[in-house]
């Protein structure tokens, strides 16, 4: 048979160059080796046949985010979002589910007895017995339970917006894998607990001032146009209050910036700002989604108090005086009144929890906080502490955030 060219370096007609042993025939090479390549030790295949680990020499394995806490420190889905919430609640229930219940509880016993000062006062009696009032203890009683609705309205409002900053403290906490008791969390929150009464009484003039214009803008379309107003009214109505849940949505994370930054009232605003820019149709989606679900699981729970109470009332007898129907509706009112704020504080703290969660799945997206709650939970080292997470850097400093993969 012919030899090629002296001298060329070619391997002689027929023959296969020589630079790595091929496999054997039958035998597929392994996966992640290639012919000639040396397979790393410790790489075995499975049984079976099946591939080893690591494959390509240089290329680890996959590695999963850390899961110190409640979540995964990475970009958090939604089930992981409710999920981490109910198991912060859960893991800080004296902090989280005493703080909402002995609020609501409080809340609810100034209604009744708001409510019931006023049918003692203002002619209460003379209503249940089927008597018409004067027509000046009717506009008294009126104006007697729309202010006493204000205040509870307000006093409601505000509570809110303060147990959403407050509850944010032990669900980053139990990120981390801390525990938050009761004193611990007040504790933390000392100084803030102002700026968040502040701004809920914000949330709420907003909150009047888009009601008012509304209804400022119907009265005068209607004194100028009549009835072809209404369409025009139901539009702008509707545009109004598109943008107030907008606005809201933008705003939403202010009271859990306040707190875990430290940030100002304007500083707050703007964080909250900045965190949904890009992520609102998400911020909004998970927040309706919370709130869906705590009001389905309230309603079924309520529904059947309602219904009993229902049933409980006609025993009073068709003959009872007013009084007597006020001595038994009373206590009955108040329990079914203590029962429902009892699952709706649950509702409250639940979502006060989400509201947090979706905070830090937002600084790990856009700022990779994951790097510096990883860097806490390793300077804890499974002891208890007494910080808020990302405002404790240690003696070495912050760690630097741009080493995640998902910081922007």
């Amino acid at each position: 048979m012919s030899q090629g060219p002296a001298g060329s370096g070619q391997p002689p007609w027929g023959q296969q160059p020589q630079w790595g042993q091929p496999p054997q025939w039958g035998q597929q090479p392994q996966w992640g080796q290639v012919p000639g390549w040396q397979q790393p030790p410790g790489s075995s295949p499975g049984p079976g046949g099946q591939p080893g680990h690591p494959g390509y020499p240089g290329y680890p394995g996959y590695t999963a985010p850390p899961k110190p806490g409640v979540i995964p420190l990475r970009p958090l889905g939604v089930g992981e979002i409710l999920d981490g919430a109910f198991q912060a609640a859960r893991k800080n229930a004296a902090a989280v589910f005493g703080t909402a219940v002995l609020f609501q509880v409080a809340v609810t016993l100034l209604a009744w007895l708001a409510g019931a000062l006023l049918l003692g006062v203002l002619g209460g009696t003379q209503v249940l017995a089927g008597n018409e009032l004067p027509e000046e203890s009717a506009l008294s009683l009126g104006a007697s339970l729309l202010v006493s609705s204000a205040v509870l309205g307000l006093l409601s409002s505000v509570g809110v917006l303060l147990l959403q900053g407050v509850l944010a403290i032990p669900t980053a906490r139990a990120a981390v894998n801390q525990r938050t008791g009761f004193a611990l969390m007040w504790s933390l929150a000392r100084g803030r607990t102002g700026a968040l009464v502040v701004l809920g009484l914000l949330y709420l003039l907003l909150t009047v001032l888009v009601l008012a214009a509304i209804v400022a803008g119907a009265v005068v379309l209607a004194d100028l146009l009549g009835a072809a107003s209404a369409l025009i009214i139901v539009l702008v109505a509707v545009g109004l209050v598109l943008a107030a849940v907008w606005i809201g949505i933008k705003l939403m994370l202010a009271p859990a910036a306040m707190v875990l930054e430290r940030a100002s009232l304007p500083g707050s605003l703007r964080r909250s700002w900045q965190l949904t820019s890009g992520n609102w149709w998400r911020t909004f989606g998970i927040v309706l989604l919370c709130t869906v679900i705590v009001s389905v699981i309230t309603s079924v729970i309520s529904m059947p108090i309602s219904f009993a109470l229902g049933l409980v009332a006609p025993l009073t007898g068709e003959t009872a005086s007013p009084e007597e129907m006020l001595a038994v509706m009373g206590p009955l009112t108040l329990a079914s009144m203590l029962v429902s704020s009892i699952f709706s504080a649950i509702g409250y703290a639940f979502q006060a929890a989400v509201i947090a969660l979706v905070y830090i799945d937002l600084r790990i997206r856009r700022e990779g906080f994951d790097v510096i709650l990883a860097h806490e939970h390793e300077q804890a080292a499974g002891s208890e502490t007494r910080t808020i997470p990302g405002l404790s850097p240690g003696p070495a400093g912050p760690p630097d955030a741009s080493g995640s993969p998902w910081a922007r």
